[in-house]
């Protein structure tokens, strides 16, 4: 009895496996563009947000400038009037300091007639700027220190001080002579301080002396 035994045909897998290899490739190639088209994107936007940024950051530095400048035109428009402020007052204390010293004269006068003691006769009275030299003569030498502790008490004078006191012989008109004590001292005007900051409605209150009468 004989067996017949059937032959399995052959099959060529080759092109298959070929096939295979170039859908993989073309699937590798398809991720790494994907990605490098992503990357490409990221890095443009990447770029447009720093520009942006840059722009913002520009524009705010602009803004600073345009400020800072601003700023200083207000600074120097303050310093400006600062000047002309201190001006003007400057002008006003000397405007102050010059009616106190067209009232100096008179004030100094009943002054001194308020503070010279009986037994006392003034003679002279000379200035230099905001010095005095007065000269007279005294029934005694007490009399003398009586009138330059006087002086010293008057609040708007300073500087008191007996220059010399001598003892004189005069005649009157009697022919009679007398010893007297002929006698010079010195003394300074001391101006009233003026508030720099003081309104310019009260001027001329403070450049009244004290003790003295207008």
């Amino acid at each position: 009895m004989s067996m017949t035994t059937n032959s399995i045909p052959s099959v060529n897998l080759l092109p298959y496996h070929e096939a295979r290899k170039a859908a993989r490739r073309k699937k590798v190639y398809t991720m790494l563009g994907g990605a490098a088209g992503a990357g490409a994107l990221v890095v443009l936007l990447g770029g447009f947000y720093i520009d942006s940024e840059i722009d913002a950051v520009a524009a705010r530095n602009q803004v600073l400038t345009l400020e800072n400048a601003r700023m200083d035109g207000q600074i120097k428009e303050v310093n400006t009037l600062k000047k002309d402020i201190e001006a003007l007052l400057d002008r006003q204390r000397a405007i102050e300091s010059l009616q106190a010293q067209r009232n100096l004269p008179v004030q100094l006068l009943e002054e001194l007639v308020r503070q010279v003691p009986e037994g006392v006769y003034l003679t002279s009275l000379k200035q230099t700027d905001d010095h005095f030299v007065m000269s007279g003569v005294a029934q005694s030498n007490e009399r003398v220190s009586e009138l330059l502790r006087n002086i010293g008490q008057v609040a708007w004078l300073d500087q008191a001080d007996l220059v010399e006191s001598k003892a004189i012989t005069m005649t009157n008109n009697l022919r009679e002579q007398r010893r007297l004590f002929e006698f010079s001292m010195r003394f300074a005007y001391r101006a009233p301080e003026v508030p720099a900051d003081r309104k310019k409605g009260a001027s001329g209150a403070a450049a009244k002396p004290a003790g003295g009468n207008v």
